[in-house]
């Protein structure tokens, strides 16, 4: 899977994976698309969130509907450009802590975390006005 230097686009949502996100596609520069969201299998994807900071074109994530644990790294996204737009989306999995702050950086970022144990949120990334205008957090905790 590394060796895929040249791919943009990986999605194989609805599908029957399981196990933990490969860190090969970290190393995967070219990649700009990412969805794993939905997989049908029992065990689903599991295991922590990498933190895709490798990933300068990296401008869509979608891995919802699994079962990811633990924080959102504080390096989440940390080399791709901030004022691009940028879609993530992590709902309904098993993410927990802060919502790192290093995301205040991003102008542009629509990033969806319904459904998980989310349990801070800076009150800084709330006072960014000009993210706000493109941010949405959906933080629910799960019951």
């Amino acid at each position: 899977l590394g060796s895929l230097t040249h791919l943009t686009t990986l999605a194989l949502d609805e599908n029957k994976l399981s196990g933990y996100i490969p860190t090969e596609l970290e190393q995967l520069n070219s990649l700009a698309e990412l969805n794993l969201s939905g997989q049908r299998s029992r065990k689903r994807i599991f295991g922590p969130l990498l933190s895709f900071s490798s990933n300068p074109n990296l401008t869509g994530v979608s891995i919802g509907g699994n079962n990811l644990e633990g924080p959102i790294p504080p390096d989440f996204l940390k080399d791709v450009d901030h004022n691009m737009d940028i879609k993530i989306d992590l709902s309904f999995n098993m993410l927990a802590g802060a919502v790192p702050l290093t995301l205040d950086a991003f102008t542009k970022l629509d990033i969806n975390l319904v459904g998980n144990d989310i349990d801070e949120l800076d009150y800084t990334l709330c006072d960014n006005d000009e993210l706000l205008n493109y941010l949405k957090y959906f933080i629910t905790r799960r019951t």
